[in-house]
């Protein structure tokens, strides 16, 4: 459980400073995008790095929320404790979403299709536990 509560505060600390170290993006303009870019490098460097541990993150939390619901759904045993966490570290997309929907959306895209990557189910006898 302790593993899980480090993936959940490294999700919402990397999407929470992978958002307040991106450059301005309203409006968005790219000669002050570049001027950033060019005059303040590490603070986008440290943004992308972020970024992947958002997504690595939020990935590793979208993968058990998923193989919590396909074993609540199909009546096998779980760790509820950790389904609940999982979903309710998740909850801080909607934060994501309240402050630039677009770059937000993208976020979630890449979190989703990576945890969707590193999805695999293994058969497990009948007294295992996810």
């Amino acid at each position: 459980m302790g593993r899980l509560w480090m993936t959940a505060m490294a999700a919402v600390l990397g999407a929470y400073l992978f958002f307040r170290w991106l450059p301005p993006l309203q409006p968005f303009s790219l000669a002050q995008f570049l001027t950033g870019f060019l005059f303040v490098p590490l603070r986008t460097w440290l943004a992308l790095a972020c970024f992947f541990l958002g997504v690595a993150a939020n990935g590793a939390l979208i993968r058990m929320v998923i193989i919590g619901s396909v074993r609540l759904l199909s009546g096998r045993r779980f760790r509820v404790g950790e389904w609940v966490v999982s979903m309710a570290a998740l909850s801080h997309f909607y934060w994501a979403f309240q402050f630039h929907w677009q770059t937000a959306a993208l976020f979630f895209v890449f979190s989703f299709f990576y945890g969707m990557m590193t999805l695999r189910e293994r058969r497990l006898s009948e007294g295992d536990r996810l």
